[in-house]
């Protein structure tokens, strides 16, 4: 019988060495905040960063939208969770195996400006982990389409003022000391708001009444 090699998700440590490093991110061309939100005050580093903690192999965070940048500085690792592919996931087009990690942060020039950030980073294919540069640096590639992302510009357009504001994205490439040198890294900030996430395993641990509540909430803010 053939090995089960399906796609899994699993905890990760392959985001290290952040906390305590800056990332420059982007707004969207057009934000869509609603006139009811306090703008952040936009940074006036230039258009490109290097991340500190990673100087010796330096990934260039590129400018992604308008030009008008804030810069962030990562505090604390909450999670994260790899998305591992083999060799002909890969090949069938399956996309790229990746890693997912979610922290805190604050803006640079204003601490009482918490924030979270998602990184997206390219991994190695299974198998590969340990292969040399050109193998590894063979295996690069821009980054896909981000439903997180592109449902963040679908709300914005359409002015939601009932999920937490995006705050920026930008891109950038790993160095030749990274996962996957030439590999792709996606940073996306949003708002960090009052009160705990409704998370899946919490959702359902409430009586039937509370969901009922809940889905009513949604409905009449999606509405």
């Amino acid at each position: 019988m053939a090995p089960d090699t399906r796609t899994t998700c699993f905890d990760a440590r392959l985001l290290r060495g952040l906390v305590g490093t800056e990332v420059t991110t982007y707004d969207l061309a057009s934000d869509g905040a609603s006139p009811d939100y306090t703008p952040l005050a936009p940074s006036t580093e230039p258009s490109c960063v290097t991340t500190s903690a990673l100087a010796a192999s330096p990934m260039t965070v590129m400018s992604a939208s308008s030009g008008i940048s804030r810069t962030w500085v990562i505090t604390e690792k909450l999670s994260e969770r790899a998305a591992p592919l083999a060799d002909h996931d890969v090949k069938m087009g399956r996309g790229s195996a990746k890693t997912v990690g979610k922290f805190l942060c604050h803006l640079a020039e204003d601490p009482n400006q918490i924030a979270f950030m998602r990184i997206y980073q390219q991994i190695p294919i299974t198998g590969t982990e340990d292969a040399d540069h050109d193998i590894l640096a063979r295996q690069a590639v821009p980054p896909g389409v981000c439903g997180e992302l592109e449902s963040f510009k679908l709300l914005q357009t359409g002015r939601c003022n009932a999920v937490p504001r995006f705050l920026g994205h930008a891109e950038s490439t790993q160095g030749d000391d990274d996962l996957v040198p030439g590999g792709y890294i996606r940073y996306l900030v949003w708002e960090k708001v009052p009160g705990e996430p409704l998370t899946k395993e919490f959702f359902w641990s409430l009586d039937d009444t509370a969901r009922k509540d809940i889905r009513s909430k949604f409905r009449v803010a999606y509405e």
